[in-house]
């Protein structure tokens, strides 16, 4: 296991890559937006066919961290057990002692096609998404190879990873859901509200409304198991649900195999795992100016990323003709390099008083900072400008 705080930055790391642009979601969005080309194969483009393409490219597909966030919650006040503590060893021993696992997501919203994802799980770090009727997403860390299988196109979109930590989370679902658990403790009652029994998915189960943070969840489960059967987490503008879920199963090897089948052609999108340090954020913002006519984000939280994936629609949209799946690799290699800086931000400790101004500000501006932090230990502040030149300031001297 890695240390504490090795771990701590990890997870949060977690938040903005799967929320915002993480590894989670940028195999839905390929997945999806793929799926969606190859069904133009068979028919002719309409403009309401274009419209659903461009927005699949950028479906927010947050279930890792959402349900990740669900499940390490569902332990607190669940069922009427002694103690917190015997509902956390009750309750969440599936979850760390499993083998195997498989399960479904569902994610539905408003103005987002419903989506439906049937997952599965092996240790250590494998998993595999099917989408019915459509393409499959094999993942092993081991190996540092995510691979998207479109089989009527007979093309695979692989992600080759580089750097991948010691204990990697954010593209194996269910390795999140431990790691989370363990990051939750201890749980307090106070964020967890009990709405009784119902039948779920022929049990009769209990559930809790779960609102922690930015966690707004529901969870049922087995009255008499004590075993989880459905979690419901909102995540605007989503709402997910993990369903049919199953324990220690047999699964063939053979199905988390991340070689390309023969006959299929190959398209490749590099991923950095690595801790992002300061160079890494600034090498973020100068992607994003790039491609978003010199100007940086609004904010700098995750919702940030919707401004970017709506101008990039709109710019596709402009050239009147559909993406090539060349097209929709190639944004997503653009989004998987830039994404890469984001989660220094959210790793800085809050007695960093970091600070963001760039929402007006164009590339080139020296004169204008546009973020600046305090590190770990140090008197003065690091101040990154509209030119991405850094300087050191002390307290006083900090932009007004």
């Amino acid at each position: 296991m890695r240390p504490a705080e090795n771990t701590k930055k990890s997870i949060k790391k977690l938040r903005f890559d799967t929320s915002a642009q993480g590894h989670e979601r940028l195999l839905g969005n390929i997945l999806q937006a793929l799926d969606r080309i190859e069904a133009q194969k068979s028919g002719a483009a309409t403009p309401e066919k274009r419209r659903i393409i461009m927005k699949t490219l950028f479906v927010k597909l947050t279930a890792a961290a959402a349900v990740v966030a669900v499940a390490a919650l569902i332990v607190t006040k669940l069922l009427p057990v002694a103690s917190p503590g015997a509902a956390i060893a009750q309750i969440v021993e599936p979850f760390l002692t499993a083998h195997t696992a498989t399960y479904k997501v569902t994610m539905t919203g408003a103005g987002v096609p419903k989506q439906e994802f049937d997952g599965m799980f092996m240790e250590p770090w494998r998993m595999r998404y099917t989408q019915p009727g459509g393409g499959t997403v094999i993942v092993d860390l081991e190996k540092g190879r995510l691979v998207t299988l479109l089989h009527q196109l007979k093309q695979a979109v692989v992600i080759e990873m580089a750097n991948v930590p010691e204990q990697p989370g954010s593209l194996n679902f269910f390795q999140e859901i431990r790691m989370r658990i363990l990051k939750a403790r201890p749980f307090d009652d106070e964020s967890v509200t009990s709405l009784g029994e119902e039948q779920i998915e022929g049990h009769t189960a209990v559930g809790y409304h779960v609102q922690k943070a930015d966690l707004n969840a529901t969870v049922w489960a087995d009255r008499d198991t004590k075993m989880p059967v459905r979690i419901e987490v909102l995540d605007e503008p989503l709402n997910i649900t993990m369903s049919n879920i199953e324990f220690n199963v047999p699964l063939d090897e053979k199905l988390f195999d991340t070689d390309t089948p023969e006959g299929y052609s190959v398209k490749t999108i590099r991923r950095d795992m690595s801790e992002p340090d300061e160079q890494d954020l600034i090498e973020s913002f100068r992607i994003w100016s790039e491609h978003m006519d010199g100007g940086f984000p609004s904010k700098m939280h995750r919702s940030a990323m919707n401004e970017f994936m709506q101008y990039q629609q709109q710019k596709t949209k402009e050239k009147g003709v559909e993406p090539s799946i060349d097209d929709v690799t190639r944004l997503q290699q653009i989004i998987t390099d830039m994404t890469h800086g984001f989660p220094f931000v959210e790793a800085l400790p809050a007695d960093s008083d970091w600070h963001y101004a760039g929402k007006d500000v164009k590339y080139g501006q020296a004169d204008k900072p546009i973020f600046w932090y305090r590190p770990k230990d140090s008197t003065t502040y690091r101040v990154i400008y509209g030119d991405l030149s850094v300087k050191d300031l002390a307290p006083q001297d900090l932009p007004k």
